[in-house]
This record gives structure tokens, sequence and C-alpha cells, in this order.
């Protein structure tokens, strides 16, 4: 017993150590020079096998080799289209010994193969072929090769583990890409026979494959075999393949082919395709047989859902490409799956036969698809589409658009017109004319048409992103179609002939336009931008129109008082909000008309904004801001805006029942005001004016009249007559708005023979006026070259009263000294920034210049006596030609750069007003005479009270008065109670 157990331990030690030792015994160089050299004689390939290498015993022989790669044609560039990076080798034991294969199984860990082209169109795994027939057949032949491959080692199993394939050609975009590949490869046993049963990822879905060769022999060969191939995708679609095929240079046999498709939308979508959810599933079955010459399709059949297509293909093989050609057709299909099968979701009905055929030569699959040429027809009858929704700005409440009665014909005819459509169809009982078609930049051209309207798409449409193109529509009669429409239209949108074109862009918040053009009669609008689809739509972007009316849009014609005047009505401001740049080239409101407008508008609950780069007015141009306020009951209005080099007389026209005035006119304005009738706006105006015009003429008042008879004798009134005519070199004012009452400062007026200065206010309700004015005569005695001079100033007027029919009054020059009338504070930003733009304006091209000029002669002037001569613009053409600028009144007339003298004439070129009189608001360059006015205010009064302007003397013993015996507090009482003063207002 104890020498047994001796040599059973014996025994075991040599085991131990035979396990141990074994493994270092094993001839690792040989093993894998005999592997690769095995590999390369069957595949062509080039093996390397000189990773760290290690040797197991249990459960089987085996030898792992990690870093291994497999080179082709290209190995002299160092280039590998594979690599693995653990590869283990399963032996036969006994081979090692008796010789033979020794290799059992392989099994490949994350193996990696890079298959591409290079730029002269080699293949990366191009394999070295021994140069014989049989070599270049085995080339030919990859699939024949791997199998022979596994016959010559006799191998069981090759088991591929994580795995990973990148395919990719010189022209394509990016490269074709499996991972995840698992895939198990296997001999039946007792024959030749290969399965294979496996699955891999591509574009992060899942596959399952699997498939059968009858005989890898006959593979090898190129001769006959069976075989069977089996694909099932992430949704349970099924491709297979069953039948007879050699695979040689090109397959020849007969498989039947069977695709089935349970959700084809689920299918569409991973292709980035929408189809409707229940578009059904898909069916294709045929069989197809493999020639030399090509292949070709028999008893093929389609069956989408509840449509079924027959027909045949067929692909035939060209010495530089291939022809592809077949006929499809179909009877009584269903209308609505077909548009399903189109992308579109809309219940529908009616039926269509289809009978077409195809035609195609190319030299790739992208050539084939772009050549195609179908000919044939297909028919719709009675066809319907409903539940068509429209963007909610088109869309009418609480109605289901549809297409009814639709007879449609298509014609397929080759490559030109791929596809006509033509027929008719009824929409809300309109009959409807379609006809267009697809053409051949696969573009939709469509255009319909009916009784009523007209219109057309045109651009590019497919399954994803859905049309894109240009949509066009007119109408003749666009305020009878709104009605028929179901769409009642505001006030500002009637009108007869409409025409809408551009490229619109609707999604759930809105509708994108681009190089829209919006005519509706004469207003066109051209522009890109959005329009937002919210509570209040708001309108976005950048527009250019043509022909603005704003008469419909701000006032109503059929509401007027007791004037007759049109009511204005801003309440459509409440309907829609605006950000947008505008460019008009001509608008119109009311009899105001402009040209070249470029601003900003931004309109936002019920308030719009316009900031007025400029505007072309009336020979002249204006700048500033406006803002219409629409979220009031009554319109709001207020502007702080420019004008320069204003034609006044049409001017002045177009904004109301004014007074004609010929000249130049300049202008600052800071007013604001409310009212739903002109006469309204006009009473509640406030803010204030500044005013002058330049080379005018006065129409139906002779001033010139009315200042000589001022020194002749009493003034009965105003000398108007149609015919009376008053020229001036010279107009302005500063006027202040407020309560109803228009106050004049610093108004001066100079015409050929006299000038007039003064202050006064009007009353805009009643037309009553309380005005001072201080007129004075100029000398025209003196001539041959001598300058006019001032005669002395005339007793100043009290003008009060109606204003078509005033009282009028000579005063003391006491009382109107000391009066004083309005705050100069409140214009004095309006008038500082005239007196500026008529410095810069870009306007008048003489501006600089005879601002330079003025400037030059300043200190020549100021030591001018104070008793400077004045004189007017039509005197300094008499004068000596050695004077250069002459005093008139508180400012000075300045000669052009060259010592010319500006011109009277209303067709010479346009001139500076002269500056206002002494004790306004002057900007620092207008330049001043030391000789001061002797009018520095009028007493303020209350224009708004009837009683202000008295009817008689009262109680004031007028011939006392004038003998100077009258009692002076009781003619100072009587005078306040005629007055309607405060009692102690002059007695105090």
């Amino acid at each position: 017993m104890k020498r047994s157990l001796i040599i059973f331990g014996a025994l075991a030690a040599l085991v131990v150590c035979g396990l141990v030792l074994a493994p270092l015994l094993v001839p690792q160089q040989q093993l894998k020079a005999q592997i690769a050299q095995t590999f390369e004689t069957a595949t062509g390939w080039k093996l390397r096998l000189d990773g760290r290498t290690s040797v197991d015993l249990f459960p089987t022989l085996a030898i792992e080799i990690e870093n291994v790669g497999v080179a082709g044609a290209a190995r002299a560039d160092g280039i590998e289209f594979a690599q693995v990076d653990r590869a283990r080798f399963e032996l036969n034991s006994l081979r090692l010994l008796t010789g033979g294969n020794i290799i059992r199984n392989i099994e490949l860990f994350k193996p990696k193969w890079t298959l591409e082209f290079d730029q002269e169109g080699s293949a990366s795994w191009q394999p070295l072929l021994s140069g014989d027939g049989e070599g270049a057949h085995i080339g030919a032949n990859i699939a024949g090769r791997v199998a022979s491959f596994m016959r010559q080692l006799d191998l069981d199993t090759v088991k591929l583990n994580d795995g990973v394939v990148t395919y990719s050609e010189l022209k394509q975009e990016s490269p074709l890409l499996f991972s995840e590949i698992s895939m198990m490869l296997n001999f039946e046993h007792g024959g030749d026979a290969l399965t294979a049963d496996g699955a891999f990822t591509q574009g992060g879905e899942r596959y399952a494959v699997r498939g059968r060769v009858g005989s890898v022999s006959a593979l090898s060969e190129a001769r006959a075999t069976s075989v069977e191939a089996h694909l099932i995708g992430p949704s349970q679609e099924k491709v297979g393949f069953t039948g007879q095929l050699a695979f040689g240079a090109r397959p020849v046999g007969t498989v039947q082919v069977l695709v089935e498709v349970p959700s084809l939308s689920e299918v569409a979508a991973q292709h980035n395709v929408e189809l409707p959810e229940d578009v059904g599933n898909g069916v294709l079955t045929s069989e197809v047989q493999f020639r030399q010459r090509g292949m070709r399709s028999k008893d093929l059949s389609i069956t989408i859902g509840s449509v079924g297509f027959g027909g045949d293909v067929a692909l035939n093989y060209l010495e530089d490409g291939f022809e592809l050609k077949g006929q499809v057709n179909g009877k009584s299909l269903d209308f609505e799956q077909l548009i399903r099968l189109a992308g579109l979701n809309f219940p529908a009905s009616g039926f269509a036969n289809v009978d077409a055929s195809f035609y195609s030569v190319g030299q790739s699959y992208d050539e084939l698809v772009s050549a195609l040429e179908i000919d044939g027809g297909a028919i719709l009858r009675k066809g319907r589409i409903a539940s068509i929704q429209l963007p909610e700005l088109l869309a009418v409440e609480d109605r289901q658009e549809a297409l009814d009665d639709m007879d449609l014909s298509f014609v397929f005819s080759g490559l030109s017109n791929p596809l006509e459509l033509k027929g008719t169809a009824r929409w809300q009982g309109e009959q409807v004319w379609l006809q267009g078609g697809l053409r051949s930049d696969a573009n939709i051209d469509l255009a319909f048409s009916s009784e009523m309207f007209s219109g057309s798409v045109t651009g590019p449409y497919s399954l994803k992103d859905g049309f894109g193109g240009i949509l066009a529509f007119q109408t003749d009669d666009f305020s009878n179609f709104a009605r028929w429409y179901g769409r009642p239209l505001p006030r500002y949108l009637h009108g007869k002939q409409l025409e809408l074109a551009g490229v619109f862009d609707a999604d759930a918040n809105g509708v994108a336009f681009k190089d829209a053009q919006f005519k509706l009669d004469q207003t066109t609008i051209k522009g890109s931008g959005r329009i937002d689809t919210a509570e209040v739509p708001k309108i976005s972007g950048r527009l250019e129109v043509a022909n603005a009316s704003f008469d419909k849009m701000f006032s109503r014609s059929d509401a007027k008082n007791a004037k007759g005047e049109s009511a204005y009505d801003f309440s459509v401001l409440r309907s829609f909000d605006l950000d947008v740049d505008l460019s008009i080239k001509d608008l119109k409101l009311g009899a105001l008309k402009g040209q070249n407008a470029d601003l900003k508008a931004e309109l936002s609950d019920g308030r719009l904004a316009l900031e007025v780069t400029q505007v072309d007015l009336y020979k002249g141009e204006g700048a500033g801001k406006l803002l219409l306020n629409g979220a009031t009951v009554k319109p709001g209005i207020s502007a702080e805006f420019s004008l320069q080099g204003i034609d006044a007389a049409p001017f002045l026209a177009s904004l109301g029942d004014m007074p004609r005035v010929d000249g130049n006119l300049y202008a600052e304005v800071d007013v604001n005001t409310s009212g739903q009738t002109p006469s309204d706006l006009w009473v509640n105006m406030g803010g204030a004016l500044s005013f002058q015009l330049g080379n005018g003429t006065l129409h139906e008042l002779d001033v010139d009249r009315l200042v000589a008879s001022v020194g002749n004798g009493g003034i009965t009134g105003w000398p108007f007559e149609e015919a009376d005519r008053t020229s001036f070199s010279s107009w302005g004012a500063d006027v202040i708005f407020d309560r109803g009452t228009a106050e004049f400062q610093a108004l001066t007026l100079q015409s050929k023979t006299a000038l007039v200065e003064g202050r006064g206010a009007i009353n805009i309700k009643d037309g009553e006026v309380l005005w001072y004015l201080q007129p004075s005569l100029l000398d025209k005695s003196k001539l041959n070259g001598e300058p006019s001079t001032q005669t002395s100033d005339l007793a100043p007027l009290k003008i009060r009263g109606s204003i078509g029919l005033p009282s009028f009054e000579k005063v003391g020059h006491q009382e109107y000294a000391d009066a004083s009338f309005g705050d100069v504070k409140e214009t004095k930003k309006v008038s500082e920034k005239l007196a500026q733009d008529l410095v810069t304006a870009k306007t008048v091209k003489d501006a600089q210049r005879l601002r330079a000029s003025a400037a030059k002669e300043a200190a020549d002037r100021s030591q001018l006596a104070s008793g400077a001569e004045l004189v007017s613009a039509s005197d300094l053409e008499e004068g000596t030609e050695g004077e250069n600028t002459a005093s008139i009144g508180t400012g000075d007339l300045p000669l052009l750069a060259d010592g010319e003298i500006p011109s009277a004439d209303a067709s010479s070129a346009i001139v500076i007003p002269v500056a206002k009189p002494e004790g306004t608001a002057v900007a620092a360059n207008e330049v001043k005479t030391p000789r001061k006015s002797k009018l520095t205010g009028a007493p303020k009064r209350d224009l708004k009270r009837r009683d202000v302007v008295p009817r008689g003397p009262g109680n004031v013993d007028v011939e006392a008065v004038a003998a100077g015996t009258a009692d002076t507090d009781a003619t100072l009482t009587s005078l306040e109670e005629a007055f309607g003063m405060p009692a102690g207002f002059l007695t105090d």
C-alpha cells in the first residue's frame, strides 16, 4: 500500500509538471507561421501574427494572439484593411503529431474591417493573387474564397464577437457603418454545407441575419448550389431569398424573394420619411432570375395595405453601365391609401387606375434614378380629400375644408414632363380647374382657377420637408371673394383686384414669407418677414410699399360731424402688431401726399410709433417721430418733426381749410393732440411749432395796403380781396398750442414796402383773435444805388374780435412794450432746432454757403449804428455793388458767397428765410443787429372766454380820455369790466 501511494504521487507530480511545461514546449512561432501561410494560400491576404501570444491546454489546445492584422495588395504601404484585438485558434492536438490542418475553430474578438477605395479605384481589400487562373478566379469570388478558406483549413466554426465593418466610396457623403457584429459560421457535420447565424447594428437599429449555403465546394468552384438568406429588421420587417445560385464574376440562377413589412410607417421613420401610422403593412413577392447579361423579376406583386400593384422589372448589364426597364399596373386602387403613401394623412375616398412603364440607363444608382423615364397614365374618379387644415390666418372657424368631385387625369411622358395633371374639382361648391404636374427638376408646378379666383404653386416638394416653393393667388373682386370665403375684411382691405405671390412657410406659430408681393388695387407691398399668429397677430420684417393710401385705415367717411368732416378711427391699430422697416414710394392720407419715405414702424397695444428717417413732401423733405395712439376711444397723435424746403401752398392746402401761401417752408413741430375730426385735432392741439417761409406770396390779403392805412388814417378791416397779394421775403413765428388756443410769438413778416412784427393768439374753436402788431414802412424814395431806409415805426395795432372781421385799434407804445404774452421757454426748443436745421439742411444747397457768408461778416455788422437801415430783398437788388449785407429788423438777409442776392422770384433757387425779430429764441449763428424792436410783448388773455373781445367802450368817456381830463381809476375799472378782467388787474 505504501509503495502504491509513492507511485501515484510520482505520477501526479509528472502530470502537474507536464501541464506547467507543456505550453512552453509547444512551437508557437512554427504554429503562427503555419497558420499565416495557410491563410494567405487560401485567401490571397497577408496575415500578421506578431502580437503577444499565449497557449491554453484545457479544455482544448488553443493559441491566442493579440493585435492581428490582415492586408491585401496595399500592404506595401502599411495598410491593413482588417485588424483584430485578439484571435483565438483552437488546434487539433493529434494533427500536431500526424500532420495536416491543425486549426479546428477560430474566434475573433473586436475585429474591424475598413473597406474603401483609393483615388485610382483600387479596393483596400484587393488580395495578393498568384497570377494563375485559379488565383484570379478565387480573387473574383470573395464569398467562395472565405468558404474555400474554411474548407481548406478543415474548420468547424468561425465566430465573430463585437465586430465593425466600415464601407466607403470616393463620392459617398458618409461611410456605411455596421457595428456590434456577432456571427457564427458553422460547417454541418457529414457534408460541406455552411450555415450562418448572427446580428449587427446599423443606423442605431439592430438587425438579425441567418443563412445557409448548400455546398461550400460548389460555391468556391462557381457551381450552382442552394442558397438561403433571411434578414429581420428592428420593426420585424423581413427580407428572404431562397433558390439556386452559382457565384462567379456575377451570380447566376433563380431565387424566390419575399419582403414583409408589418408597419410601413415605422420603417419609413427609420429613413427620415414620415408616413401616417395606419398606412398598413407591405408585402413584395417575386421570382428573380439572375443571368450573365442581367437580372429580371417574374410575377412581381406589391401589396400595400389595400393597394395592390403588379408588373415586372429587368436590370441588364451593359459594357459601361446598367439598363433598367419595366412596367407596373394597378386597378381600382384605393385613393385614400395612395395619398397616405404620399405622406398625406387626410380622410379621402375614390378609386384610381394606373398603367405605366419605365426606362433608364446609367452607371450608378443615382444616375439610374435621375435618368428614369416614365410613360403611361393614371386616372382618378369621384375622388375626395377632407379635413384640409389651412394656416390659422386663412382658416374659417368651425369649417372643414375639402376638395370634392375630383376627376383627374395623370400622364407620364418621359424626362421632359415626368408627370402632367389636369382635371376638375370642387371647393365649397365652386368648380376649380387644375392643370400642372411634376417638372424634370423634381419641382411641382400646379395652376388652379375658377370664375372667382386663380393661382399657382411652384417649387420643390418632399415627404420629409413638405412644400417649399412659390405660392401665387389673385382675384378680380376681393371683397366678393372674402364674403364667399367666409372671412370678413377690415375696411382698409376692401378692394377689387388682389394679387399675392411669394414663398410661404407655415408652422404652428405663424407663417414666414420670403420675396413676397401683395397688391391690392394700386397698393403694392413687397418684402420678407413673418406673421406670428397669436391672440393679436404680429407682422415683422422688411417691406417696400408703393402707392400706400391710409384713408381707409385711419378714417371713416361714413361717420361725419355737423361740419361734414369725416371721422378718424385708429381702432385698426388694436387689430395687429408691427415691427417692420418700411420704404414707401408714394403715400397718401387725405389730401396729404408724400414720396420716398424710409421709416421704422413699431405697433404694440394699439400704439403705432413711426421713426421717419426721410420723406419727400412737396419739393422738400421731412424727418422725425410720429406716434398714433389707437388704444383710446379718441385717436391721438404726437409728432416731433422737421420740415425743410417745403412748397408751402400745396402742403398747407392738404392740412385743411387754410389760407393760400406760396413760399419755401421750414418748420420744427413738437405737438400732441387727440380727436375724431380734423377740427377736434386742431382744437385739442398742445405743444409748440416754429416756422419760417422765404420768398413767398400771401394770397387774398394785401399787407402793404394794411400797413399804409395805419399811417394814412384809420383801418376799416382786413384788405381781403380775391385778387390781393402780398409778396414777402420772410415770414415766421413761434407758436404755442394750449387748450384750444394758438399763441404766436416772434411773429414777423417782411414785404416789399413794409415790416410787421408782433405777438398774439387765436382761439381755434371760435376764431377770435387778440394780436399786437408793430407795422413799419420802408422808404422807397432813395434810388441811384442808395439803399432804402426804414421810416419811423408806425403806431402799434391791437387786433381783436373775429378773425374774419376784427376791430383794429391804435395803441400806445407803452402798452405794447410792457405787455407780457406766452412763455418763451416753451418754444425755445423748437425754434433753436429750426435755426440749426436751416444751417444743416441738405435739401437747400446754398444753406451752408449763406450761413458761412453771414458769419464772415458778423464783425462788420456788429459795428453798425443802432439805427441801422432796413431794406427788403428787392431793394438790395438795386443797391450798390460794394454792399454785402443790410440789416432787416432784428436779423440780416445775407448775400451769397459771390455777392449775389437771393431773388424774390418764386422760380429762383430756394433760399433760407431771414431771422426772426428781437425777443425770440434764436440760435447762436443767427446774428442780430444792435437795434432792438420796440415790440417786446402782448398781454396774455384767456381767449376761450367769449367776452374777451369787448363789444364797446363800456362806461369810458372817450372824449375826456382824449382831452386828458378823465378819471384814471374810473377809466381803468371800466376797461376791466369791459374786457372781463379780474378786479384790480389794471388799477392795482
